[in-house]
């Protein structure tokens, strides 16, 4: 099939095989109130006009030094990942639904589901969902589907924007959502959710590092879940589980989380893909694709789609989940992105964001006007800091001087007016640093 446009012989036949005589006639059916007007588009342009076209538009680009974080962030992206990932082998969002004739395809999905198994420590992962919101929602209906509960416990500290994925995607079912308030100390107290946990309590889902930035005590929290027979769900950050407990140490039944950390731009928020790994025994309850290695009746390896009998394309209607596809893109960009770090400097990537956001907050929350809110609080690269300056000048200032300053938490919780959430990662430089806090000091 050629791809080119019809011409006017080819639109002629086209109209007389629909029985009108004007693609007007053919479009009357639609009330004109419901019609988009005509468009502004230019005509068509040369290749020097279109380059010169988005110079121009690329010269109004603002470039940042981003200090926020809370979900998205300003990670380094290896070239390797985009040399790999733009091979026209790869240049597709989707698993094939001829699966087994494109080996290279599900291989590369096979390597991202081993390097999430070996992250979370857990023995399943799919072949990636559509962002970290979607998975926390899709963990929580895998937990009603297994225990046939009807209540969830979900710490108030998860990210607001998950929360509200979650809400939505459980609207019209009997699930019962509690939240569980953070105490004094960013984190959520064992005492917490022992007054809220009972024996129709399908799941605790619990975020750590929290949306405050505060590591959680997982073990005492998913401890307590086991204790009433409910699955215990990890939102976790996966470049912070190269230094912290992964999962399955404190015995998580699912991981799930935002792969945007892996090698993913972050293009005003997305595309990006959200990562699941479960316990063995869930695996014919998660939702989405699963690849499998095998070997061929020669003996040689191969790899396949496993277990698709929970899948939508099979099962319709009572099928696991209504997610059909993937992220395979941005799930190979990931494996890149992991597989060129390796072992030993992933953990190294990991220490440079803790240190590099120690250094920041110990010198910010000691300006006049600043202080720590959670001064204990163990945390990866994100912290609060709590003012009595105006936030919105604040940020004007930072903003003037080419910085993206930090999230103001006040515009999802009341309670938290005056708190700013910072966010460090590798690639912030000292200098940077240093010039943030100079620049705050004078605010």
């Amino acid at each position: 099939m050629e791809y080119t446009s019809q011409n006017k012989k080819d639109l002629q036949s086209m109209l007389e095989s629909c029985g009108v005589k004007s693609v007007e006639e053919l479009f009357n059916v639609i009330p004109q109130e419901l019609r988009a007007k005509q468009l502004d588009i230019s005509g068509g342009k040369t290749e020097q006009e279109l380059l010169t076209l988005f110079k121009n538009l690329s010269e109004k680009n603002k470039t940042l030094v981003s200090f926020r974080g809370a979900g998205i962030y300003d990670h380094h992206i290896p070239s390797l990942v985009g040399e790999v990932t733009s091979r026209s082998e790869f240049w597709t969002a989707y698993t094939p639904y001829q699966a087994e004739a494109s080996q290279g395809t599900l291989q590369a999905i096979f390597e991202y589901q081993s390097f999430i198994c070996a992250l979370t420590g857990l023995d399943v992962s799919n072949a990636s969902l559509y962002d970290g919101a979607t998975a926390v929602a899709e963990a929580a209906l895998l937990a009603l589907r297994v225990s046939g509960k009807k209540k969830i416990l979900i710490s108030n500290a998860l990210n607001p924007q998950y929360i509200q994925t979650v809400k939505t995607y459980l609207e019209n079912s009997a699930a019962n959502i509690i939240l569980i308030d953070t105490s004094a100390s960013g984190a959520v107290e064992s005492s917490a959710i022992d007054a809220a946990i009972d024996e129709n309590t399908a799941a605790v889902i619990i975020q750590s590092p929290n949306y405050l930035g505060v590591v959680e005590n997982m073990s005492a929290l998913s401890a307590l879940a086991k204790n009433k027979n409910a699955l215990f769900i990890a939102v976790v950050n996966p470049l912070s589980l190269a230094v912290f407990q992964s999962p399955s140490e404190y015995g998580a039944d699912i991981a799930v989380g935002e792969g945007q950390p892996l090698g993913i731009p972050q293009s005003a928020g997305g595309a990006t893909f959200g990562f699941m790994s479960v316990r063995k025994g869930l695996e014919w309850k998660m939702p989405g694709r699963i690849v499998g290695q095998t070997v061929d009746k020669n003996g040689k390896r191969g790899f396949v789609l496993t277990l698709q009998s929970r899948e939508q394309h099979i099962r319709r209607e009572k099928a696991t989940s209504n997610i059909c596809t993937n992220a395979s893109l941005n799930a190979l960009a990931a494996c890149v992105y992991m597989s060129g770090w390796g072992n030993e400097n992933f953990k190294k990537l990991a220490e440079t964001n803790i240190s590099k956001a120690r250094y920041a907050f110990n010198k910010i929350k000691n300006l006049d006007g600043f202080k720590a809110k959670f001064a204990g609080a163990v945390f990866f690269n994100e912290f609060v800091i709590e003012t009595v300056k105006d936030v919105k000048k604040i940020n004007k200032i930072l903003l003037k001087n080419k910085i993206l300053g930090p999230l103001d938490l006040a515009q999802y919780n009341k309670n938290f007016a005056g708190n700013l959430l910072f966010c460090v990662t590798e690639q912030r430089t000292k200098a940077e640093i240093d010039n943030l806090v100079e620049i705050l000091a004078k605010a």
